[in-house]
C-alpha cells in the first residue's frame, strides 16, 4: 500500500493524473469548451509537476520496489515535462488554424506523460507494460485527432494494429521471463539471471521485450510504421511522437539491459547491434529520397536511433552518457525543426515539401539562418552540436573496442548529411515559383531560435552539460 508520507514518491504522476482526469470531466460536461483555456490549464498542470520534482526524494521506492525513483529519472522526467511544455506552447496555433478544437488533444497529451514518467521508473515488468500501454493507447487517438483526414485514418489505424502486435509481443517476453523467474520485480529478475547464464527461454523473453520496445524507438526493422503515422499525423502531434516517447523508450531499454539483465550480454548486445547498423543504414538511405518533410524526417529519426545504440552496444558507463547526451542533442534540435514545419503555411495549404521552402533565406533571413544551424547540427558538422553529440558516442565505442561501428556511424553520417544540407541549398539557393509570406508564429519562432542558439553555442556549455550527465548517472 502507497501511504501518504510516500506521496512525494510519485508527486508529479499524481498531479498529472488529477489534472488529466479533471480535465476529461471539464471536456465532457462542459457544453461551451474554450481550448485556449484547457491549454492553459495543461501547461499550468506540467508546469506544477516539472516544480514537484524538488520534492522527490533523490533515492526512493514504492509499492514493494515496483516504482523507484533516482536523480537520474528525476531530471529525464524534468526534461521530458519541459519538451511536453515547450510542444503544447508552440501547438496551439498550428491547433486553431488547422481546426483541431478538440478538448481530447491536451487531455491526452497529459496521460501520455503520464505513461511515460511511470515508464522512466517502472522497476517491474508488470508496472512497465502498464505505463506502456498508457502511453501508446493516448498517442494511438491523438494521430487519429484530424478525423476528416484520410491519411490521419490510415495512419493512426496502422500505428494501432502494429503498436498492439508490439505492446503483445512485449506481454508475452514479460510472461516468459516470468514462467522462468517466478517474478516480474527487476531485482529479483537480476538475482536468477546472474546465476543464469543460458537459459533459453529467459533469452526468447528478453529478445521479445527488446523487439517490442525497439518499435517504440522507430529502431529498424521496426521502424515499418514511423512515415506514414508522421506524414499522416497533424504536425504538432508528430512533434510529440518524434521527441517525447523516444527518450522515455530510451531509459527503459537502459534500465532493463543494464539492471536486471547486466549479465544477458551474450544475449542483447548483437541484437542491439544489429538494430544499430540496420537503422543507420535504413534510415539515411531512405531518406535520400524524400521529399515529403515529414517523412524524411521521419527516416531521420530512424537513423539517429542507430546512432543513439552505439552508444547501448558498447556496454560502459562513458558509452551510455554519450547515448544520453546525443539524445538530448537530437530532441531539441527536432524539436526546433517540428517548429519551423507548423510554420509552413501558405494561406489555406499545408506546405508539407523541401519544393516549398526554396528560396526561404530571401523572405525570412533569421528563420533560414535558425534551421540551417537546426539541420547542420542534426548532420554532426562541427562546431554545431550534433558533432560533439556524435563525436563522444564514436570515441566511447572504439574505446569499447567496437571500431566497425564507430566506422559504420561515420560512414551513414555522411550519407545523411547530403539530405540535411539539400534542404539548407533549397532555402539558400533555389528560386521558389511563388512568393513566400508566411505569417510567423511569434512563439515557434522563439522555440527555433531558442533551439539554434542551444546547438550553436553548445560547445560553450557543453562540459558543464557533460558533468551535469556525470553527476546525474547512476
Amino acid at each position: 500500500m502507497i501511504y501518504f508520507s510516500n506521496l512525494n514518491s510519485i508527486l508529479p504522476e499524481f498531479i498529472i493524473f488529477i489534472s488529466g482526469m479533471l480535465l476529461l470531466m471539464y471536456g465532457a460536461f462542459v457544453k461551451n469548451k474554450n481550448s485556449s483555456n484547457l491549454n492553459i490549464l495543461t501547461l499550468l498542470t506540467i508546469f506544477i509537476a516539472s516544480i514537484s520534482l524538488l520534492f522527490v526524494p533523490d533515492k526512493s521506492s514504492i509499492a514493494s520496489s515496483t516504482f523507484i525513483n533516482s536523480l537520474l529519472t528525476k531530471y529525464i522526467k524534468l526534461f521530458i515535462l519541459i519538451l511536453a511544455f515547450l510542444v503544447i506552447y508552440i501547438s496551439s496555433n498550428y491547433l486553431k488554424k488547422n481546426q483541431i478544437y478538440f478538448f481530447e488533444y491536451p487531455v491526452l497529451l497529459l496521460f501520455s506523460i503520464l505513461g511515460m514518467l511511470v515508464m522512466i521508473s517502472a522497476n517491474d515488468l508488470i508496472v512497465l507494460y502498464i505505463s506502456i500501454e498508457l502511453q501508446s493507447l493516448s498517442l494511438y487517438v491523438l494521430v487519429a485527432l484530424r478525423r476528416g483526414s484520410v491519411k490521419g485514418s490510415e495512419a493512426a489505424l496502422k500505428y494501432f494494429i502494429l503498436g498492439s502486435i508490439a505492446s503483445a509481443v512485449i506481454l508475452y517476453g514479460c510472461s516468459m521471463v516470468y514462467s522462468v523467474v517466478g517474478a516480474t520485480n527487476y531485482e529479483i529478475i537480476k538475482q536468477f539471471s546472474d546465476q543464469s547464464f543460458d537459459n533459453l527461454i529467459l533469452s526468447l523473453g528478453l529478445v521479445l521485450i527488446i523487439s517490442g520496445v525497439a518499435f517504440k524507438l522507430s529502431a529498424a526493422p521496426f521502424h515499418m510504421w514511423t512515415p506514414d503515422v508522421y506524414e499522416g499525423s497533424p504536425t504538432s502531434v508528430t512533434t510529440v511522437l518524434i521527441t517525447l516517447p523516444k527518450l522515455a523508450a530510451l531509459i527503459v531499454l537502459v534500465n532493463l539491459l543494464l539492471y536486471p539483465f547486466q549479465n544477458q550480454t551474450i544475449t542483447w548486445v548483437p541484437i542491439i547491434i544489429i538494430i544499430s547498423i540496420l537503422s543507420m543504414a535504413i534510415g539515411s538511405i531512405s531518406a535520400l529520397k524524400q521529399d515529403n518533410l515529414k517523412r524524411l524526417f521521419a527516416f531521420s529519426t530512424i537513423a539517429n536511433i542507430g546512432y543513439v545504440m552505439i552508444g547501448l552496444a558498447s556496454v560502459n558507463d562513458e558509452a551510455i552518457k554519450a547515448s544520453f547526451l546525443y539524445m538530448f542533442i537530437y530532441t531539441l534540435a527536432t524539436l526546433g525543426i517540428f517548429s519551423f514545419i507548423m510554420i509552413l503555411r501558405r494561406e489555406d495549404r499545408q506546405l508539407v515539401t523541401v519544393s516549398d521552402i526554396s528560396g526561404l533565406s530571401r523572405s525570412k533571413p533569421l528563420l533560414a539562418l535558425s534551421v540551417a544551424i537546426l539541420l547542420l547540427s542534426l548532420a554532426g558538422i562541427p562546431p554545431f552540436g550534433g558533432f560533439f553529440g556524435k563525436l563522444f558516442i564514436f570515441t566511447a565505442a572504439i574505446e569499447a573496442g567496437n571500431l566497425y561501428l564507430a566506422i559504420a556511424g561515420v560512414i551513414f553520417s555522411v550519407i545523411s548529411a547530403y539530405y540535411y544540407l539539400k534542404i539548407i541549398k533549397t532555402m539558400y539557393l533555389d528560386e521558389s515559383s511563388e512568393e513566400l509570406n508566411y505569417n510567423l508564429d511569434q512563439k515557434q519562432l522563439f522555440v527555433i531560435i531558442l533551439m539554434a542558439f542551444l546547438m550553436l553555442f553548445f560547445v560553450i556549455y557543453a562540459e558543464t552539460l557533460i558533468t551535469f550527465i556525470n553527476f546525474i548517472y547512476f
